[in-house]
């Protein structure tokens, strides 16, 4: 190759590099006039950054509390009340217990469980003489004069426990009459009186059974009830609580 080919040569690569640095100047220069403009254009996104925050608007309103904020919690409502007045006296509507008080038995006195006379008094000291035993005994009871067949008393209310027949003093009711206080009745017939048996309720004066002849340590006695009363798990003299008067003697003439 000659010098004048080689010159040619190099004038053709030195256009074609002067060419390729015009066109990349021209797209440089497109890309920066149109690519800045459509980014002028988009609005930049705000984000909630330390650096850059939101404005907030002062002017709303607070928001109201929810209804479940001012509600009791469930352990101050689960609590319990103590509705227990300090002074029992205070309560208008206090009503006065239903158990009655106790009676003082040593102070009252019990009806006769039958209209007769004693005719063998109580003794737990002195024995007393049994016509049929031919001996002398005590005796806890008292013996009352009655006819076969008179109606037997209840001395007084109270509740009938036992209804039997003891092996010596025969047919048999007793009556708990509470506080302490029992009373027996021995030398009964056979049947007590109508609505009469274990658990019923009796009043005084009510009739619970009548005078027999079932008692064989005292049969050869004339027709009798014997009585008992026991307090507080002890025999006493009935006549200590019986409302009882002696007979009158008739005046000698």
């Amino acid at each position: 190759m000659n010098y004048s080919q080689k010159r040619t040569l190099i004038g053709r690569i030195v256009y074609i590099a002067l060419t390729l640095m015009a066109v990349t100047i021209l797209c440089v220069t497109m890309y920066t006039f149109f690519g800045g403009s459509r980014e002028a254009a988009t609005p930049p996104v705000l984000t909630d950054t330390p650096d850059t925050k939101l404005p907030q608007n002062t002017d709303k309103p607070s928001p109201k509390p929810s209804d479940t904020e001012n509600k009791p919690s469930d352990a101050e409502t689960n609590k319990p009340v103590d509705v227990t007045p300090s002074d029992p006296s205070d309560t208008e509507d206090a009503k006065p217990t239903d158990t009655p008080p106790a009676k003082d038995w040593t102070t009252l006195k019990v009806m006769m469980p039958l209209n007769g006379t004693v005719t063998k008094r109580h003794d737990l000291v002195n024995a007393v003489f049994s016509v049929t035993m031919n001996d002398y005994r005590v005796h806890y009871g008292v013996d009352l004069s009655g006819n076969m067949g008179d109606d037997v008393l209840a001395c007084a209310y109270g509740t009938v426990t036992l209804i039997g027949k003891d092996p010596f003093m025969g047919y048999s009711i007793t009556i708990d009459h509470g506080d302490g206080l029992v009373s027996r009745y021995y030398n009964l017939a056979e049947e007590p009186a109508d609505g009469i048996r274990e658990g019923a309720t009796v009043y005084a004066g009510q009739a619970i059974g009548s005078i027999g002849e079932s008692a064989i340590v005292e049969i050869a006695e004339e027709p009798h009830l014997h009585f008992e009363l026991e307090l507080n798990g002890k025999p006493i003299d009935p006549l200590t609580l019986l409302d009882y008067r002696e007979p009158t003697p008739e005046p000698e003439q």
